[in-house]
């Protein structure tokens, strides 16, 4: 009876495993193969995936008219690497200090900090597009990168919060007993000992930033446009290039996968830290 019972333990993971591994590289593996199959085949119903079916038009149609594709990934990335390097710099120091100094109203700030991040984008979208426009920051990667910021600093404060409670109070008494400030110990101890959930952080900021949608819509026009509005590009008024939408897609989503699986172990590692500690 024990044995039967381990076994099916063993199917039900192993099951839930499978579900969760298809769920997960589903939409990936439908993006490749939408990228490579012919309008006709990709809008039918259900559609073609003959060998007849596949064609690296797409691609190549994606790469001839890849000016406007090209500039928004330069956008894209100027804008969520610097969103990141914000959001870990000024982070990293506010979630130190909420972890571990004595600090007046701490739970209130952190309360605040939540705070920021309840809003539904439609509320402050208005307020600050008629604020960005008197400043002369539509169509600026600056607007996008302090709009980016706002929502990815609290994210990154939470999750270094909960690592930097978890650290061992010692090293930093020990420091302390050596005479070395609170900003000497964290940059001295706390930060090199930190650099699992500071990459994981960053990474989740990095990705936040590339992926955004909403507010690139509503803060850009043509100059500062990001890779999601280039890929809503291909949708037309009275057609959508399927194809051409999932190649455009498939580029520029590359370069977040290749990252993810080169810091696959350090993101993993970062984010338990976090969660474990806190």
């Amino acid at each position: 009876m024990a044995a039967s019972q381990s076994i099916l333990g063993r199917a039900g993971i192993v099951l839930a495993l499978v579900v969760f591994v298809f769920a997960a590289t589903g939409p990936i593996v439908w993006l490749l193969l939408s990228s490579v199959l012919q309008q006709q085949a990709l809008t039918s119903i259900p559609p073609d995936l003959s060998p007849s079916s596949f064609t690296l038009a797409n691609y190549l149609e994606v790469f001839s008219s890849a000016a406007q594709l090209g500039r928004a990934i330069i956008n894209s990335l100027i804008v969520a690497t610097f969103t990141t390097a914000l959001a870990i710099i000024l982070g990293a120091p506010a979630a130190y200090a909420l972890a571990r100094l004595e600090i007046k109203h701490a739970g209130t700030i952190l309360l605040m900090v939540l705070a920021a991040q309840m809003f539904p984008a439609i509320v402050i979208a208005i307020p600050l597009f008629i604020t960005a426009s008197k400043l002369g920051l539509i169509d600026t990667k600056l607007l996008l990168i302090l709009v980016y910021l706002s929502f990815n600093l609290p994210i990154v404060i939470w999750v270094l919060r909960g690592f930097f409670m978890g650290l061992p109070l010692g090293l930093e008494r020990a420091a302390r007993v050596d005479g070395a400030s609170p900003l000497q110990t964290f940059f001295r101890i706390v930060l090199p000992i930190s650099l699992p959930s500071l990459f994981a952080a960053a990474i989740f900021a990095f990705i936040e930033a590339w992926n955004e949608f909403f507010f690139a819509l509503i803060m850009t026009r043509q100059t500062a446009q990001t890779v999601p509005l280039a890929i809503s590009a291909f949708a037309g008024q009275y057609q959508t290039m399927f194809g051409q939408m999932m190649a455009a897609a498939a580029i520029s989503v590359a370069p977040i996968i290749l990252l993810t699986i080169l810091l696959r172990n350090t993101i993993l590692r970062g984010f338990a830290d976090g969660m474990l500690k806190g």
